[in-house]
């Protein structure tokens, strides 16, 4: 039978931090200090750039397929051009629609290899050896139309006309495709983000899906999601202070967004990530790590029976960073 209520990781991580802060954000105590604004503000910058990642991933596609059709479409026509090639150089004419029709075909595989076979660093190389066929074939198709015995010279140089202001489209969406990428690899630095294709980013601004795991009564929502072949790897973004390793909350936190990644997609990722300024943690996601989140849990529902929870350390420190102090009846600072 699945647990009545739901936790969210968040709370889980407030739980982990001191389960005092955690009761009283049950409570609707209000986070106060500027801190928590700033650190608002930057969680909407990230956001924002995380989302930049996926949209200009996005755009590069769009533009890559752009570069493939258009790159492949000159090559066809430029190929008809020299069908009007005939008469006083035959042979000539066969041979260069010969070699235009070879690279035609070299093209088509490129094409596929692109879609079906490439992984990305050799789809990049792919798309650049199309679009470098489709000139090849052209300029040979003009070459066939240049040399005497056409048949209907006005047809053939249409065609050689059409066939690169073609080349022109397929150049233009290469270099589209090219500049997205280029903004879309400086943001992955930024947040050291080398693999996998984001296909999931928390917003303020647009709350997405809100992952759930009903037979554990969890729920949460990642600041990240990055698919790395057919894993689902969590990413959570602090933007507050950045400490010597990985705190004890947040590693809770994001095992639990490995656990309903799990629960999701059927799949335990690996690993979650957490990112502090400038650099990241790969937070390893196992059984252990996955019986203590649940033992928290356990202990977050006995205390919500009890009516009561209280403070867990003696730190004067970590009531100091605390946003729920003034109104905490148990600080130490």
């Amino acid at each position: 039978m699945a647990p009545s209520g739901l936790l969210s990781a968040a709370d889980i991580e407030k739980f982990g931090y001191c389960p005092l802060s955690w009761w009283l954000s049950r409570g609707m105590a209000p986070e106060e200090g500027p801190e928590i604004v700033e650190g608002e503000k930057q969680h909407s910058r990230v956001s924002e750039d995380l989302r930049g990642i996926e949209a200009h991933e996005t755009t590069a596609r769009e533009a890559e397929t752009g570069v493939m059709y258009f790159a492949i479409a000159a090559t066809i026509i430029a190929t008809v051009g020299v069908a009007f090639v005939v008469n006083l150089a035959v042979e000539i004419a066969r041979l260069l629609s010969a070699i235009s029709l070879i690279w035609l075909l070299s093209s088509v595989y490129f094409l596929y290899r692109a879609e079906h076979l490439a992984s990305g660093q050799e789809r990049f190389l792919s798309e650049r050896v199309i679009l470098v066929s489709a000139m090849a074939a052209a300029v040979l198709a003009v070459a066939a139309v240049s040399v005497p015995g056409v048949v209907n010279s006005l047809l053939a140089e249409a065609f050689m006309a059409l066939a690169l202001a073609w080349l022109i489209g397929a150049s233009s969406f290469l270099y589209r495709s090219m500049r997205s990428q280029e903004l879309a690899r400086s943001t992955r630095a930024k947040y050291d983000m080398a693999e996998g294709r984001v296909v999931y980013v928390d917003s303020t601004r647009e709350k997405p899906k809100l992952f759930v795991a009903k037979r554990y009564g969890l729920s949460g929502r990642p600041d990240a999601v990055l698919l790395e072949g057919d894993i689902h790897i969590p990413v959570e973004v602090k933007t507050g202070r950045t400490p010597r390793g990985p705190l004890f909350s947040h590693i809770l936190q994001i095992a639990s967004y490995c656990l309903l990644m799990e629960e999701e997609y059927g799949k335990a990722p690996p690993y979650g990530v957490i990112r502090y300024g400038d650099g990241s943690h790969d937070i390893e996601y196992n059984e252990d790590l996955r019986r203590l989140v649940l033992q928290k849990m356990g202990e977050m529902r006995a205390c919500a029976e009890k009516g009561e929870a209280h403070r867990n350390h003696n730190r004067p420190g970590k009531c100091v960073h605390c946003s729920r102090r003034s109104v905490c009846p148990e600080r130490l600072a």
